[in-house]
């Protein structure tokens, strides 16, 4: 079975949630786009798969909870603008004064 996984080249921090729960996912999501912006990366893409499937756009997938959160998000979260593309969301970040070139893994966002 697929888990997610995480891959950070320094500018595009990319989350695969495929094989995640929703809840989980969404935890995950979450600590990966305020990690990526802590450390200085300019992109997150949120791989939530699912588009191919006619249930994908039903409530209660990965998909729905991350557009959820997107659109509710409180100001301080750090996304500048965000396009939302067939299979991912693609996050463009607010970027700080420094970067942290260390490589983001998905230990570092896990609870």
């Amino acid at each position: 079975m697929p888990h997610p996984r995480l891959e950070d080249d320094g500018t595009t921090v990319v989350l695969d949630l495929h094989g995640a729960s929703v809840a989980d996912a969404l935890a995950l999501a979450r600590a990966t786009v305020r990690e990526a912006a802590r450390r200085g990366r300019t992109y997150v893409r949120l791989i939530h798969g699912g588009s191919a499937r006619r249930d994908a756009y039903r409530p209660g997938t990965i998909r729905q909870a991350l557009h959820a959160w997107l659109d509710g998000r409180p100001a301080e979260v750090p996304i500048a603008d965000a396009w939302r593309a067939d299979g991912y969301l693609l996050l463009a970040l607010t970027l700080p004064s420094h970067t942290d070139p260390v490589p983001i893994r998905l230990r570092d966002v896990q609870p």
